[in-house]
């Protein structure tokens, strides 16, 4: 029961630091690149944008992989 909810806390923990290092990331370098032409598009961004898709599925991969081949 106690590693059940384990690996679900751990799981979406990391899920959610990852969303908001990537919403964190994608804000700040846009508030920086402020008085510059306007990018949308930058490195930065893209890699917050990905951090933000990994993070919002992260979780039901993870717990999928854990759980594979336990009966439920």
């Amino acid at each position: 029961m106690w590693q059940k909810i384990k690996t679900y806390t751990i799981a979406h923990l990391l899920g959610l630091a990852l969303v908001v290092g990537g919403w964190y990331l994608s804000i700040m370098n846009t508030s920086a690149d402020r008085w510059q032409s306007v990018k949308f598009l930058s490195g930065a961004n893209l890699v917050g944008l990905v951090m933000i898709i990994i993070g919002a599925y992260l979780p039901e991969i993870w717990i999928s992989i854990k759980n594979r081949g336990k009966s439920s």
